[in-house]
């Protein structure tokens, strides 16, 4: 009785087999339980994490800039060659007289894109004028142009001093710098002095 129980025991130990994993068969091997229990784990742990979402960033854009290459416009102003100043009799009126010699030292200009000023309370007083009201210009001979300033222009300077000046305005309406001459008169008939200043 106690061999038939003793028998009994142990083929009860031996034939004994773990408890299957929750939705896994019993039939399974013990391995291939084992294996597939780690499988559904990973898979529900992969399954917990939120998938990233899709973005509409764009890391290549199509747009292209191209260069472009600006040049300043710079209007040349006259350049003074000679300047001289004089007391001349007009009309038996003793009269002060100034004659410019210049020339443009670049670009496609002529005597139309001339601007012509004075001033008789010095250069920062300079004042536009148009051609015909006391100053005239000739030319050009060699690409120098001769421009007299004088009558009424230059009224009361017998004895004093007076400026006048050049500059040169382009299509665009742009306006170069003034180039002009100081000029000392004498009281009588006669020369005086006039001092260039070229911009």
């Amino acid at each position: 009785m106690r061999r038939e129980l003793a028998s009994a025991h142990t083929l009860t130990r031996r034939t004994a087999r773990p408890a299957a994993a929750p939705g896994l068969p019993a039939s399974l091997p013990t391995v291939t339980r084992r294996t597939a229990a780690v499988t559904a784990a990973a898979l529900l742990l992969l399954l917990s994490h939120t998938t990233p979402g899709v973005t509409d960033a764009t890391w290549a854009d199509s747009e292209h800039a191209s260069s472009v290459t600006m040049t300043a416009l710079t209007v040349p102003a006259p350049f003074f060659d000679t300047c001289t100043a004089s007391s001349v009799l007009v009309v038996l009126s003793l009269t002060p007289r100034v004659v410019v010699t210049w020339h443009y030292p670049s670009g496609t200009y002529d005597g139309t894109n001339a601007r012509y000023y004075n001033s008789d309370s010095g250069i920062l007083g300079l004042t536009l004028i148009s051609l015909g009201s006391g100053v005239t210009t000739t030319g050009p001979v060699s690409g120098t142009y001769t421009s007299t300033f004088q009558g009424s222009l230059l009224s009361g300077l017998l004895g004093g001093t007076g400026d006048v000046g050049i500059s040169t305005t382009h299509a665009s309406g742009w306006t170069s710098l003034i180039s002009s001459g100081h000029a000392s008169f004498p009281l009588l008939v006669g020369a005086g002095t006039c001092t260039i200043t070229n911009s």
